[in-house]
C-alpha cells in the first residue's frame, strides 16, 4: 500500500491511574497536614512581604513542600488569601470569646479598662498579625470574595460585646476599636493608654 494511504497508528491513551500517579509525584508524598502547613506558610509570607510578595513559589518554599502542592490545594493566589484570612478570623473569634469570658459581667468602668488593655496589648504584642489582618481586609475592597470574611471581625466584636453593653454600644465599641487599632498601626506614635481609655469611656460612661 502506498505510504500516502497508510493510516497513522492510533494514539495510545495513558491510563487514568498513570496520570494520577504523575500528579501525586508532582505534589510530593501524601501528608494529611499539608494544607494547614501551606496556609500557615501563607501567613508567614504575608507577615514578611505583604500581599505584593505573595506567590505560590514563596509559599511552597516557606512550607517546605513542592510547588505543585500549593497549586493543588489552592489554584489561585486569591484562594490562598481567602484561606489565610479564614484562619485569622477563626483565631480572632476564639481570642475575643476568651476575652469576653474573662471580663464577665463587668461594670462599665471595668469594661473600659478591659477594652483599653485589649487594644493597647494588640498594638504592642500582636502588631504583625494586625498588619496582615488589616491588609487582607483592605484587599476585600477590590476582592469581593473576601468581603464576607473581612466583615466577620465586626460580627465577632458585636457578638461578644452586645450581651455586656447592648447592641448599639457594641457596634460603637467595635468601630472605636477599629479606629484605634488602625491609628496604632499607622501613626508615628500609637495612642497612649489614656487616649484609648478616653475613647471607650466616652461610649460606656458618658458624662452627665
Amino acid at each position: 500500500m502506498p505510504d500516502e494511504f497508510r493510516q497513522p497508528p492510533p494514539r495510545r491513551r495513558r491510563p487514568r491511574a498513570w496520570r494520577q500517579t504523575l500528579m501525586a509525584a508532582r505534589r510530593g508524598p501524601a501528608d494529611p497536614h499539608r494544607r494547614e502547613r501551606i496556609i500557615a506558610a501563607t501567613e508567614a509570607v504575608l507577615r514578611e512581604h505583604g500581599i505584593a510578595g505573595l506567590t505560590h513559589r514563596a509559599v511552597a518554599r516557606e512550607a517546605g513542600v513542592p510547588l505543585g502542592s500549593t497549586t493543588y490545594y489552592f489554584a489561585s493566589l486569591d484562594d490562598l488569601l481567602k484561606a489565610a484570612l479564614h484562619r485569622l478570623v477563626e483565631r480572632y473569634r476564639a481570642w475575643m470569646h476568651e476575652w469576653g469570658e474573662q471580663v464577665g459581667d463587668a461594670s462599665p468602668e471595668r469594661l473600659v479598662e478591659g477594652l483599653t488593655d485589649l487594644v493597647h496589648e494588640s498594638v504592642a504584642e500582636y502588631r504583625q498579625d494586625l498588619v496582615v489582618e488589616y491588609e487582607l481586609c483592605t484587599a476585600a475592597m477590590r476582592r469581593p470574595e473576601l468581603r464576607e470574611l473581612a466583615s466577620s471581625y465586626t460580627r465577632i466584636d458585636v457578638a461578644v460585646l452586645a450581651p455586656l453593653t447592648g447592641l448599639g454600644k457594641a457596634h460603637a465599641l467595635s468601630a472605636a476599636m477599629d479606629g484605634l487599632l488602625v491609628s496604632g498601626l499607622t501613626s508615628p506614635a500609637p495612642p497612649s493608654r489614656d487616649q484609648i481609655r478616653t475613647v471607650f469611656a466616652a461610649i460606656l460612661t458618658p458624662s452627665e
